[in-house]
């Protein structure tokens, strides 16, 4: 409660009205009320006229600010004090209402949220959304930071105050790289109350764990009700990002789908367009002399008339196992095999290829690498690993190494080829992917998964080391026995 002149002296200035603006009775008796602007004496001397004749309700709602800037929401209940002499004053009553419309404020952002987080199905945009929801009202800026790695974050989305500024500026406001970290790390929030104030909440949705929302303000110290309001936020933004990278999987699905369509109709058509050709030259040939055809004409037409069936019948099967394995009908028929004469049966079906195109094979066997596995599928991942390095090699040597241990066979597939990016080498083994985009290497992207897929069903893992230029190496370890 305080009294005041109407020019805005400060007459009684009681406890309570100390507490509510932080000055002290001696700072504002007999002075000007330091909240009094003159925008704002002006409203409140019309209010008090106003009222005092009946025409508006008594009380007034009124924005000011505390001894140390932060704002100050009131309702004002006054009343004029007629003085028998002297100058006439006016009695006020304030009521901190800052909360109450804090919350109001609250309110509404998560209303909002809920229509704007949902409004696009792009992640970066949801990500926009996000950080311009909480700015200005709540905080002087947002970001989203992402962990690429452990320790390793980085800024994917900003707004208000310094958003674009690094973490190592020297912005005080903005948490260090260590505690963004530290936020995703834990799974909990981190509030750093002191002005200029900071504050990070964890923020996930599946395929994407590490992430943090963080909220910054260089006025108003930030609370346990803002940090409540950073979670809720990153609550809600958790399933319209989730849409969204479901969105993006679809889409990337189609993609992919629609490429496979174009690379399996021209791996399908190759082979039957040079079997129809060599057919028709063998035709020609003999209609036009049929006792004079030499016969290492007839071979060389037969064993391209071979090659280009095992090369269809080879894409065939493929496609027949991405049936069986997406239904979850690999069957596996497992027999004790001894896997070194297996790769010297494979290397030998690969000799006449190799020596075509000058890729020297060399084998380091053990003599003892016996197993219980399926010998017909691990005849056709030694079959697609040492092809992918024969293709991919450039004609240089292609090694095949075996090891054993007591519980374990390793196998490794080495070339000095092309090598992999480094960007591939985690959707490598995914369905219908390829290492090199274009048409100058055949497949459709089936190998590589069919090969894990056998793998990981006969209880094993396959891996792959990589580098541009130098080449690859494909690594399968299997357990010389299940169960």
């Amino acid at each position: 409660m305080h009294l005041l002149d109407l020019d805005g002296t400060v007459r009684l200035w009681s406890p309570a009205a100390e507490r509510l603006f932080g000055w002290s009775g001696e700072d504002v008796l007999g002075r000007r009320a330091p909240w009094a602007t003159d925008a704002r004496w002006a409203l409140f001397r019309r209010h008090l006229e106003q009222a005092s004749q009946g025409l508006e309700p008594p009380c007034l709602e009124l924005e000011l600010h505390r001894r140390d800037g932060t704002p100050l929401h009131v309702e004002l209940w006054a009343a004029s004090m007629p003085a028998s002499t002297g100058p006439a004053q006016c009695m006020g009553m304030l009521v901190d209402v800052t909360e109450r419309r804090r919350g109001e404020a609250h309110r509404r952002l998560l209303a909002e949220a809920s229509e704007v987080l949902g409004a696009s199905l792009e992640q970066d945009a949801t990500l926009e959304h996000l950080v311009r929801l909480a700015v200005p009202g709540c905080a002087d800026s947002c970001r989203v930071f992402l962990e690429d790695a452990p320790g390793e974050v980085r800024c994917v989305a900003s707004a208000g105050l310094d958003a674009r500024e690094p973490l190592d500026a020297d912005v005080p406001c903005i948490p260090d790289e260590a505690a963004v970290s530290r936020i995703i790390a834990s799974g909990r929030p981190a509030l750093h109350a002191e002005p200029p104030s900071w504050l990070g909440v964890p923020l996930a949705w599946p395929g994407r764990k590490g992430a943090a929302l963080v909220l910054t303000r260089a006025g108003r110290a930030l609370d346990a009700r803002d940090v409540a309001l950073a979670r809720e936020l990153a609550r809600r933004a958790s399933p319209a990002l989730e849409h969204a990278s479901q969105y993006h999987e679809a889409r990337q699905a189609l993609r992919l789908r629609e490429e496979f369509l174009a690379i399996a109709s021209h791996e399908l058509k190759s082979p039957i367009s040079a079997l129809q050709l060599q057919v028709q030259h063998l035709r020609t040939a003999l209609e036009r002399a049929l006792d004079d055809v030499p016969r290492e004409r007839l071979l060389r037409g037969l064993d391209l008339m071979g090659r280009q069936a095992k090369r269809q019948a080879k894409l065939i099967d493929a496609l027949l196992d991405v049936s069986r394995i997406h239904a979850g009908r690999l069957e596996l028929n497992p027999e004790p095999v001894d896997l070194g004469a297996l790769v010297r049966e494979v290397a030998e079906r690969f000799e006449p290829e190799g020596a075509g195109a000058g890729t020297p094979l060399t084998l380091s066997l053990p003599r003892e690498a016996h197993g219980h596995w399926d010998r017909l599928r691990l005849d056709q991942v030694l079959t697609n690993l040492v092809s992918n390095a024969m293709k991919y090699g450039r004609g240089g040597p292609v090694q095949v190494t075996l090891s054993s241990t007591e519980a374990h066979v390793r196998l490794d597939v080495r070339d000095a080829g092309i090598g992999i990016a480094s960007e591939h080498l985690p959707r490598l083994f995914h369905r219908f992917e390829r290492a090199v985009a274009g048409r100058d290497y055949h497949g459709v992207g089936l190998g590589l998964w069919i090969v894990r897929e056998v793998v990981e069903a006969m209880g094993g893992h396959v891996t792959v080391r990589s580098e541009l230029g130098v080449g690859s190496t494909f690594t399968v370890v299997l357990p010389r026995a299940r169960g």
